[in-house]
């Protein structure tokens, strides 16, 4: 649900935006001074969230839209100059939000960080100068209702958006999300840019889709374990607190994982951790699944009982067995080369990996979660000693 709402949020922020846009002019006095202040008081916290978690691609968007606003604001009377602005935003929003949305996140300060800075400073300053350079252009005409985006700049943002969309539904990540609405917002924000109180609305949109993302990164940062993705021991911690009467635990390890560490490395063992917990969500239906410390997983079954439990967990166990891990070759390129060539290397072998389970119910003799989870660690136990790669219910 969580997960659903964080996807929804940014789409109910702009259509809250849309709604207030409809009646903004129509305010009073008061109210419109009120919406012209909201932008510069929102950016503030999407740059401190931004600054807070490190995130230098939130953060330079962020910095890029308010200079454009900025841009936009000082130029609102000069039809002429606005035009430009708008052209030019136009064009380097959408490629702006594809770069930063694919780029790697290693923090605002170091030398990505300052790269990243060095582009979005080049693009203003280009942009900045182009617009200056309209102050003595002869006045156009605007329409009264919305401002014509150029076909080209239309088509850059359509490819954006879906460039955006297609990496989100390949790699469940929010922020590209965020992008996507960020970028539907400025669309409509440009659309409206010789109506200063209407553009105001929707760029205060964009930076409160921007801090609900960095809200996000705050519950990720907190509740979610950074290698596999999946919920952490301090989440497992609180969703223990909140547990009916009726729920099972059941607890997942990787059998011979120092094994794969001290024979292919650290690195290869964190890839299949990885994998495993990828597997492990792929299968777990309703149940939630949670990172409890090392190569050890704990699957959490809220309103099941142990029959309904022990099959699926069947069907997670038989699907890591049959899911073979292929180690890459040691000359294998980072990038993948444009031609094959025949007889080229396909990698150093292949490791099956087996996991073992144990699974405790809620019972009138286990009485609290700590109870339940001591039962399946149990069961985990003769799991292990039984032969491993087996489902044991206590």
């Amino acid at each position: 649900m969580r997960r659903i709402m964080t996807a929804m949020a940014p789409f109910i922020v702009l259509f809250i935006g849309w709604a207030l846009a409809i009646k903004v002019e129509l305010a009073n006095e008061a109210v419109q001074s009120l919406v012209r202040i909201l932008p510069y008081l929102f950016v503030i916290f999407a740059l401190f969230m931004s600054l807070w978690y490190q995130n230098s691609n939130s953060f330079y968007l962020v910095c890029f839209i308010l200079a454009s606003y900025i841009f936009t604001s000082v130029t609102a009377t000069k039809p002429a100059m606005l035009l430009k602005a708008v052209t030019m935003i136009s064009i380097f929003l959408p490629i702006n939000a594809v770069w930063l949305g694919f780029s790697k996140e290693r923090g605002i300060f170091s030398t990505y960080g300052r790269n990243k800075a060095i582009i979005i400073l080049v693009e203003l300053i280009w942009m900045f100068m182009s617009v200056i350079g309209k102050a003595n252009a002869q006045a156009v005409e605007l329409n009264e209702a919305v401002m014509t985006i150029s076909i080209p700049a239309f088509i850059l943002f359509v490819l954006a958006i879906g460039i955006l969309l297609a990496s989100f539904l390949l790699k469940k990540q929010s922020m590209d999300l965020t992008f996507v609405a960020i970028l539907l917002t400025g669309l409509i924000a440009l659309h409206f840019a010789h109506r200063p109180l209407v553009m105001a609305i929707f760029i205060t949109a964009i930076f409160v889709i921007d801090v609900i993302a960095m809200f996000d990164v705050s519950y990720s940062l907190a509740f979610r374990d950074t290698l596999t993705g999946v919920l952490s021991r301090r989440a497992l911690e609180q969703e223990l607190l909140k547990l009916g009467s009726k729920y099972c635990i059941a607890i997942a390890d990787l059998d011979h994982f120092k094994h794969i560490n001290d024979n292919f490395g650290h690195d290869v063992g964190d890839e299949v951790l990885k994998m495993v917990a990828s597997v492990l969500q792929n299968y777990s239906g309703r149940a939630k699944v949670f990172r409890y410390g090392g190569e050890e997983f704990v699957i959490l079954f809220a309103g099941m009982s142990i029959n309904e439990v022990v099959p699926q967990l069947e069907r997670m166990r038989k699907a890591i067995e049959r899911r073979p891990f292929v180690l890459r070759a040691e000359d294998r390129p980072k990038e993948k080369p444009e031609k094959i060539k025949a007889g080229s290397s396909k990698g150093r072998g292949v490791i099956h990996v087996t996991m073992s389970f144990g699974v405790a119910q809620k019972t009138e003799l286990l009485k609290t979660s700590q109870d339940v989870i001591r039962k399946a660690d149990e069961a985990l136990y003769k799991s292990k000693n039984g032969g491993r790669n087996c489902v044991t219910r206590s």
